[in-house]
Formats: structure tokens, C-alpha cells, sequence
């Protein structure tokens, strides 16, 4: 992970998340997302999540990227 998440709940998701299997791709310059995480399956019928740079509420995103990542069957 080369750039941090500026929510600390959210930096913490996306630790755990990378700790499980999945990786990050960072979006470039002025997009409106921070990343996409991806989960390991790594084909098109993998689960992915964007992870929003300034979500309304953080701490719900944060949860959300856990759910999601709880919640793949690969």
C-alpha cells in the first residue's frame, strides 16, 4: 500500500482486507475513489469493492469493505 487512507477506520478495513488475500489498486490523480480492492479469485467473477476517498460516513464505509470481504465465497 503506497498512499494511506486519510480515515484511520477505513485505513484499518483496507489492512484487513489486504491481510486476507485481497489487493488494493490504487486510482490515480483527481478520480473519486481512493482504490478498488480485489478479492483473490482475480477473474471477472471475483467480488470487488471501491473504497471511496471521502465517504459520508466513514466508519459505515469502513464496515461495509469488512462485509464485503466476510462475505466472499472465493
Amino acid at each position: 500500500m503506497a498512499k494511506k487512507h486519510p480515515n484511520k477506520h477505513i485505513r484499518a478495513a483496507i489492512q484487513i482486507a489486504v491481510d486476507s488475500g485481497w489487493r488494493l489498486i490504487e486510482a490515480g490523480g483527481q478520480a473519486h475513489v481512493f482504490g478498488v480492492l480485489y478479492c483473490p479469485a482475480g477473474n471477472r467473477g471475483g467480488c470487488r469493492r471501491a473504497v471511496h476517498s471521502t465517504p459520508r460516513n466513514p466508519e459505515n464505509h469502513a464496515k461495509q469493505i469488512l462485509r464485503k470481504v466476510n462475505r466472499c465465497q472465493h
